[in-house]
């Protein structure tokens, strides 16, 4: 009986199992590759941002490290073999009985080598990206791309016209005025009723300038009643409308909403308030105390514990505990994703190179 009819089916049996174990390289490498690398960066920059928060709680300096490029290469090595026999039988009484035989023998190799690149952001572009104020336009842009005016405020902005918000200073927590929160609220309730929004004109200089608008034109009574006493708190016309915003404490006319915005190492820093704890580390001084002030829930709030927990939204580990964010703390979790936007507004100079995935398909 001739052999070979059998070698070669198992000859194609064996490619057909070696090729089958290739079938997520080529085109389908990106499928498998980018959103486990997505899922990876987007972790470490929650989990970096948690942990600059929780250091600024512990007077701890911020440190950020940037991913700029991910380079994976892909190696694949594989052989088969087969072979098959047919043997006359062993004993001379055994007429009609036969022997067969056969080998199938498969190797193969696999190797990810990933080259991963870090850029420590130092130097005194670093330092002024973390110390300039949020350009007002761009704390307006959030507001007008549909992020809660109330959170905007809260978080970005120390005062409106001088009315203050709430702030910290030299581990002093000082309540908001009443009339911010009312502010706030007020227009968050307009942005809902679409009586919010911002327009870009361009000033006798034929510079591009940023004005805030909200109006009561078809609002409810009561509405149009907040916003009324917006105005009146903010000392601006009572009969306009639109007003030309600028960067400062206070305003210059009855026209202009004097907004001034804060740093991201601010918004750190007030974020870091929210931080539980632990007793033992405040008994031990390598934290300060807070004092409890008013004004509503915060915005941002981190829990703390001996011990990792099982589900959290983002957790990380300092001086011996655990710090997270809850994964059903929605107020928080928006919270840090605004955090995370403006970390990329505040690069104002030469633009990075964004983290790049090159996957090898050959």
């Amino acid at each position: 009986m001739n052999s070979r009819p059998l070698s070669l089916a198992l000859l194609v049996a064996a490619l057909g199992l070696a090729g089958a174990g290739c079938r997520h390289f080529g085109p389908g490498s990106i499928v498998a590759d980018r959103l486990p690398y997505n899922e990876a960066i987007a972790r470490s920059w929650k989990e970096q941002a948690l942990l600059n928060i929780v250091k600024m709680r512990y007077v701890d300096a911020p440190f950020f490290v940037d991913v700029p490029q991910i380079t994976s290469g892909y190696t694949v090595q594989g052989t088969a073999t087969a072979n098959a026999g047919i043997f006359p039988p062993v004993s001379p009484l055994a007429v009609f009985s036969q022997q067969l035989a056969a080998g199938l023998n498969l190797q193969g190799g696999y190797q990810d080598r990933p080259t991963i690149s870090y850029t420590p952001q130092t130097g005194a572009q670093f330092i002024r990206n973390l110390t300039n104020p949020i350009n007002p336009g761009s704390v307006l842009f959030l507001i007008q791309s549909g992020y809660p005016a109330d959170v905007v405020f809260d978080l970005m902005v120390d005062s409106i016209n001088g009315v203050r918000n709430r702030s910290v200073s030299g581990g002093q927590l000082r309540a908001a005025d009443p009339e911010f929160i009312q502010i706030t609220r007020s227009i968050r309730k307009a942005q809902l009723a679409g009586h919010v929004g911002i327009r870009v004109q361009t000033d006798k200089d034929k510079r591009d300038a940023v004005a805030f608008f909200f109006h009561d034109k078809d609002a409810d009574p009561e509405l149009a009643r907040e916003l009324a006493e917006v105005r009146k708190i903010l000392k601006v016309d009572p009969k306009q409308s639109d007003f030309r915003v600028t960067f400062g404490a206070t305003a210059s006319s009855t026209q202009e909403i004097a907004i001034l915005s804060r740093s991201v190492l601010r918004v750190l820093q007030e974020l870091s308030t929210g931080v539980d704890v632990p007793a033992e580390h405040l008994a031990r001084g390598i934290a300060p105390p807070l004092d409890e002030v008013g004004g509503g829930p915060p915005l941002f709030r981190v829990c703390s514990g001996p011990k990792r927990p099982c589900d959290p939204f983002v957790a990380v580990c300092y001086e011996g505990r655990w710090f997270w964010v809850e994964k059903d703390d929605l107020v928080t979790k928006r919270t840090l994703g605004t955090m995370l936007i403006l970390l990329a507004l505040a690069d104002s100079g030469a633009k990075e190179a964004l983290p790049v995935i090159t996957i090898q398909a050959n």
